[in-house]
């Protein structure tokens, strides 16, 4: 049964292969480029030969009407975050749209279990050029057409008034409130609420994550300044790209999953090798999108709005059958939690391991985001910081050698202070220490020469609010 469903998964991508070699002039002449025949590739059923795509061979080097169909632009054109580079310009059409709503309507139906409670919806995605409001909006329209299901939608964006006008006047009036939103700002909604005593509890809140890894631990402190106590299934993380709409999301089957490689580390070992945080893990619909893995980097297919054939997007991670996971909980003797409720989420798994272009290199090791938030998440210091932070390194004055300098967000009401910087930088050492390996060696190295410089920042301050997409952890000289 399942070779006969993976048959079927690389029948549609050879499907997407065939009609963008007939209907896409840049994908027909990036074909001719690197010598291939699509009626040969078709023939041998040789899905390996096709060339990777990357925005630099690919995307860059057409004009935006040769990479589209019939060289016409679908109705909704959407830009990438810019996170690592110059935002490029996404288009994408019903197909992609319609895609959304089947995996939305999942996660409101068979995850949250809304069933026919009247549910308010509230976007804070920016709902500006970037994909993740109008195409969060264009989705749930959709589902909104469901009989067996009520909800109304409304869309403050990152306008933190709005959101906290709509949390204070409106929300009360609906069973349940599902907040959709960037991992920082929606930390920022729930702590400016905690001030004017909104009760996230009273309103049966749930939260939809998208745009950022994060911790276990930092889920468990935003439901904790939210008062609220029961998380079970009160919380989902989407993986989605301008390039191809949704891909991903959280289950409970991977909560489970996260949550059991904290809780045993040769489990982790096994699944996981050597990380030095605990990524994203999501599952996706192969139906959909098409993933390998190449050098450990995520190369996928899909019938985007530009359709994308072995397309590099540059994130690191691994794939895993769910199968897979169920007997590695069956050897590390993990079997009682495999309920009924988690068997039937079967789908198969992403780990997303991150980006080197969104890490800092300092001595030549890479120090991810996930280095720098778990010393922020320390119980020594969350009460004092928001956990925003912008790093960088620079050359110190005799250029011979580097600094590393983060500059820490604090909460309202909390004061710059010699002692405070103290206490960030000793958790943030100590967390680097553990969990980065080369770090590790780097500061038995150069032992002094390896602390960062911590700068404490008053809270509202111009750099740290987010105004577009995404914060910019990384800033580069």
């Amino acid at each position: 049964m399942q070779n006969k469903k993976n048959t079927k998964i690389l029948s549609n991508a050879f499907k997407v292969f065939e009609s963008t070699s007939k209907n896409v002039k840049a994908y027909q002449r990036f074909l001719q480029i690197n010598k291939i025949s699509p009626q040969t590739i078709l023939k041998n059923k040789d899905f390996s030969s096709i060339p990777i795509m990357e925005k630099s061979n690919y995307l860059l080097a057409f004009k935006p009407l040769e990479l589209v169909p019939f060289s016409k632009f679908p109705p909704m054109i959407s830009a990438s975050s810019g996170s690592s580079g110059k935002p490029y310009y996404w288009p994408r059409g019903s197909k992609q749209e319609e895609r959304g709503a089947r995996f939305h309507r999942t996660i409101l139906k068979d995850i949250f279990k809304i069933g026919k409670k009247n549910t308010l919806i509230i976007i804070c995605f920016s709902m500006g050029n970037w994909i993740a409001g109008t195409f969060t909006l264009s989705s749930l329209r959709e589902v909104a057409n469901d009989k067996d299901l009520n909800i109304s939608i409304i869309t403050p964006g990152i306008d933190r008034n709005d959101v906290i006008h709509t949390l204070k006047n409106l929300a009360g009036n609906f069973d349940k409130v599902i907040m959709f939103g960037y991992p920082p700002f929606l930390m920022d909604i729930v702590l400016e609420a905690r001030e004017m005593k909104i009760n996230f509890k009273k309103l049966d809140t749930h939260f939809v994550f998208a745009g950022e890894n994060f911790s276990e631990k930092w889920r468990d402190l935003i439901f904790k300044y939210a008062g609220i106590t029961n998380k079970k299934n009160k919380s989902i993380s989407i993986y989605g790209t301008a390039d191809a709409g949704a891909i991903g999301h959280e289950n409970p089957f991977t909560v489970l999953v996260r949550e059991l490689t904290l809780m045993n580390k040769d489990f982790r070992q096994e699944l996981l090798g050597n990380i030095s945080f605990t990524p994203t893990i999501v599952s996706y619909y192969p139906e959909d999108t098409y993933f390998e893995t190449i050098n450990n980097e995520l190369v996928f297919t899909s019938d985007s709005g530009i359709p994308l054939i072995r397309y590099n997007i540059k994130d690191h991670g691994m794939l895993l059958s769910s199968e897979n996971v169920f007997s590695l909980m069956k050897k590390h003797k993990l079997s009682k939690y495999i309920t009924k409720d988690i068997k039937k989420w079967n789908n198969p798994i992403i780990v997303l391991k991150g980006r080197n272009d969104v890490s800092v290199t300092f001595y030549g090791l890479n120090i991810y985001p996930e280095n720098i938030k778990a010393g922020l998440e320390s119980n020594e210091i969350f009460h004092l910081i928001t956990g925003k932070y912008i790093i960088t390194t620079e050359p110190t004055n005799n250029h011979r050698e580097q600094k590393l300098k983060i500059a820490i967000e604090l909460k309202p009401d909390i004061s710059i202070s010699e002692e405070i910087n103290k206490k960030v930088t000793n958790e943030i050492v100590k967390n680097f220490i553990e969990l980065n390996t080369e770090y590790r060696k780097l500061f038995n190295s150069i032992s002094e020469k390896a602390i960062p410089e911590i700068t404490l920042v008053k809270n509202g301050s111009e750099q740290f609010i987010i105004k577009k997409a995404k914060h910019k952890w990384v800033q580069t000289k």
